[in-house]
């Protein structure tokens, strides 16, 4: 009877105790792994010791100490080999989700004797959600991103690797310091060593995709206003002093006359294209069309998409998120300024979802915009057909995800 209640001990509740404890190791996050190899060496390290000690053969006592020697060895040489070494790692200023970012790590062995082996060089940072802020990490769990494995680095010198790291979700990236590991010299056990550096915030921007010319026959209003930003078209934007690059057609002599010094006349944009795009962050119920999450994530990169194309063509474009009303404006800096807000994004906290209260924030949301009502708007929500106010989709174009 002991013995088959030591059976089934062994079955059902050893193995659920060993998972659970292997998991609890894996969150204390210590500075030591051993390998399967070195599992299977301490094995045979306890099978000869206990063997030396049952028999007492000086010729067992003598393999017991040089397999323990060599232990000590390899934990000598591991912690030498990590030792006095420096990491810099270099993040593109843009990072758009899905698309390989290259990033340039450098690691400096300042040792004067002494060069470095297998050294896998990894980011750390608290975890976090997608869209987050940084109040909302996790400080007790972290996460690890491998960045380059460099397998030798001479005394006195640095070695350099340009590596494509992959991004696959928006939002916030935080890291907070680097973790060297190595497995030198025989790949018993992993040594770890963590590195403390600046915090550093990455953004991950949605990737924008291409979309079809439908965008083409909206009735944006191209040419019919007057433009607030200089140009090279005919109506006159202001006067200014002469400055060494200016063209010398532009001078304007009657004013120069009364002035006594140079001048020049500037212009405003031949075409002025004014474009709002409204991402709605309400959240609705779960529906046919799919979860609202996954409708939410596609209206984010739509968003995005509809941004780099209006600004590749040169249009004005202002991104309202939900009630944010942001500012209005064109070029590279202006998207990237968009894309972030977009990176960050999150769907409204909201108990109640009546698409009765809902169409009221969507009025009240059209009203909040204080822009020009020539504006073109393009809507992009994942509430239902028929739910978005008269008063909305007679002036926006309505795009249901």
């Amino acid at each position: 009877m002991s013995l088959i209640i030591a059976g089934l001990i062994l079955i059902f509740i050893v193995p659920p105790l060993v998972r659970s404890t292997r998991l609890e190791m894996a969150g204390l996050d210590l500075p030591i792994e051993v390998t399967t190899g070195g599992a299977i060496f301490i094995a045979i390290v306890s099978i000869v010791g206990l063997a030396a000690w049952n028999t007492g053969n000086n010729l067992l006592f003598l393999v017991f100490a040089l397999l323990c020697s060599t232990l000590f060895v390899g934990w000598v040489a591991a912690r030498t080999s990590l030792r006095d070494l420096v990491v810099s790692a270099r993040f593109p200023d843009h990072i758009f989700a899905g698309e390989p970012a290259p990033v340039i790590v450098t690691l400096r062995n300042t040792k004067r004797v002494v060069p470095s082996f297998s050294v896998l060089v990894e980011a750390r940072g608290p975890t976090s959600s997608r869209g987050g802020r940084k109040r909302r990490l996790k400080l007790k769990q972290h996460h690890k991103r491998a960045l380059a494995y460099f397998t030798y680095v001479p005394h006195g010198a640095a070695a350099e690797q340009r590596v494509e790291q992959l991004f696959t979700a928006r939002g916030y990236v935080f890291i907070n310091g680097f973790e060297l590991s190595t497995r030198f010299p025989f790949g018993f056990v992993r040594r770890r060593r963590r590195l403390k550096t600046r915090n550093v915030d990455i953004v991950v921007y949605p990737k924008p995709e291409p979309i079809g010319d439908e965008l083409h026959l909206l009735p944006m209003y191209a040419g019919r206003m007057a433009s607030m930003r200089r140009g090279a078209g005919h109506d006159l934007f202001s006067l200014r002093d002469y400055q060494a690059q200016d063209d010398l057609r532009h001078i304007d002599w009657k004013a120069t006359a009364r002035a006594r010094r140079l001048t020049v006349r500037e212009f405003t944009s031949e075409d002025e294209r004014r474009i709002t795009i409204i991402l709605d962050t309400r959240p609705v119920p779960e529906s046919e069309l799919g979860s609202f999450q996954e409708r939410f994530e596609r209206g984010v990169i739509r968003a995005a998409s509809h941004l780099k194309h209006f600004i590749d063509e040169g249009a004005e474009v202002r991104l309202i998120i939900g009630t944010d009303v942001g500012p209005s404006g064109s070029g590279l800096e202006h998207l990237y300024q968009c894309l972030r807000r977009l990176a960050l994004v999150r769907p409204q906290d909201a108990v109640d979802s009546n698409l009765a209260s809902s169409a009221a924030e969507m009025e009240a949301a059209q009203r909040s915009r204080s822009i020009s009502g020539d504006d073109y708007s393009i809507l992009l929500t994942t509430a239902a057909p028929g739910s978005i106010p008269a008063k909305v989709w007679r002036s926006s174009y309505v795009i249901y995800l």
